[in-house]
C-alpha cells in the first residue's frame, strides 16, 4: 500500500469516526491550514532592527568626519534593493553601500573622504529609477521598474537636511 492510499483511507476512519463529510474534511483542514500559517509568521515574521546613522550638518567635505553617509531612498522589495546599491557601488568614489527595505534608509561608506561627490551620488539614485526627499526620479526610469518597485511617490524617508 502507498503512501497516499494510506492517507486516503487515514482521513476516510477520521472522517467517519466523526461523522463528518468529505465537504466538512476540506472546509476544517482549510482553517487549520490558515490558523497553523498564522503561528509561523507571527514566530517566525522578519524583525529587522531599525539603525538611523547620522548624516552630516552641512554637506561640504571640511564638515564630514566619518566616511558614512545616510540618505533615505523610496522603495519596495529586494529587487528594489540590489538596483539602488548596485547604483551607488558602481560610483568610482563610493567603498560600499547598503539598504534597508523596512528602514527606506541607504548608508554609504566613501573610499576617500576629500573625493566624492553627493550630487553624482543622488544622480545615480535618481537615474536608477528611485527618489529621495531631496531629489525626483526621472519619470521614464520609474515607469521602466518592475510593477513590484512602484513605489508610493508621496511615501516620506528619512532626509539629511530635516
Amino acid at each position: 500500500m502507498s503512501f497516499i492510499e494510506w492517507h486516503k483511507k487515514y482521513i476516510k476512519s477520521i472522517l467517519n469516526f466523526f461523522g463528518l463529510s468529505n465537504y466538512q474534511g476540506m472546509w476544517i483542514s482549510f482553517i487549520k491550514g490558515l490558523i497553523f500559517g498564522a503561528c509561523i509568521m507571527w514566530f517566525v515574521g522578519c524583525k529587522e532592527t531599525v539603525v538611523i546613522k547620522n548624516a552630516p550638518k552641512n554637506l561640504e567635505v571640511s564638515n564630514i568626519e566619518s566616511s558614512d553617509y545616510s540618505i533615505g531612498v523610496k522603495g519596495n522589495c529586494g529587487m528594489c534593493k540590489y538596483t539602488i546599491e548596485q547604483a551607488v557601488k558602481d560610483l568610482d568614489f563610493v567603498k560600499d553601500a547598503e539598504w534597508g527595505i523596512q528602514s527606506k534608509i541607504l548608508d554609504v561608506s566613501f573610499k576617500d573622504l576629500e573625493n566624492y561627490n553627493l550630487e553624482i551620488l543622488n544622480k545615480a539614485i535618481t537615474d536608477s529609477g528611485y527618489e529621495t526627499m531631496n531629489t525626483t526620479a526621472d519619470q521614464s526610469a520609474y515607469d521602466n521598474l518592475p510593477g513590484c518597485c512602484k513605489y508610493d511617490r508621496n511615501m516620506e524617508v528619512y532626509s539629511p537636511t530635516k
